[in-house]
């Protein structure tokens, strides 16, 4: 009896989401109802309310979701590997700019203005939980560099190459994205020049 309510309570979660996306693509966040919601996924507001203190919530649970399976993208080339050589990674197994383009709608609209909410903040910040609890960098003995810097540094560049690919429309292929991002991970510059 248990598995057959906690898989209607899925059910009733999921078409939930699914009917707020599809309202939130037409319109503002500010503009939709609990009601309308609810009348899209054909439930009633009882059922809304059985599942989600608010549409907030709502939204919470879905940005959650999306940040959670974007760092599961983010760490399944490196699942079975100790010890990550980024000079040795087989560009075929970042699968990260493939995932990001196959879910490009859903990206997008919560890119969008839409929301209030700062998603691609929450994007930067995700990225940078990551790498701060799980990876640790081998920095050059004496370096006075901070690894936490390194590590928000990182985050928030990786953030901002994704958020530029999907403004600029998926242009690039995800598999030359991610040998731009293997590539920004190696490089480092001692010098450069001023413009003029």
């Amino acid at each position: 009896m248990q598995d057959y309510v906690d898989k209607r309570i899925q059910r009733s979660k999921s078409a939930l989401k699914k009917s707020f996306l599809s309202i939130l693509a037409q319109k503002n966040f500010d503009k939709i109802t609990i009601s309308e919601i609810a009348s899209k996924a054909n439930y009633n507001r009882g059922t809304f309310y059985a599942n989600f203190d608010s549409k907030e919530k709502l939204l919470d649970e879905i940005i959650r979701d999306v940040l959670d399976e974007m760092v599961d993208q983010i760490r399944n080339p490196y699942k079975s590997i100790e010890r990550v050589n980024m000079k040795e990674m087989r560009i075929e197994d970042i699968m990260l700019f493939t995932y990001f383009k196959e879910n490009a709608e859903l990206y997008k609209l919560l890119l969008s203005d839409h929301i209030r909410v700062d998603f691609r903040y929450q994007i930067a910040k995700a990225i940078e939980a990551l790498f701060l609890m799980e990876y640790e960098y081998e920095l050059e003995e004496g370096t006075i560099l901070n690894p936490k810097w390194l590590y928000v540094y990182r985050a928030h560049g990786i953030a901002g190459v994704i958020i530029r690919w999907m403004e600029e429309d998926f242009q690039a292929d995800p598999a030359y994205m991610s040998e731009q991002i293997v590539e920004l991970m190696l490089t480092s510059t001692e010098v450069f020049n001023v413009k003029v």
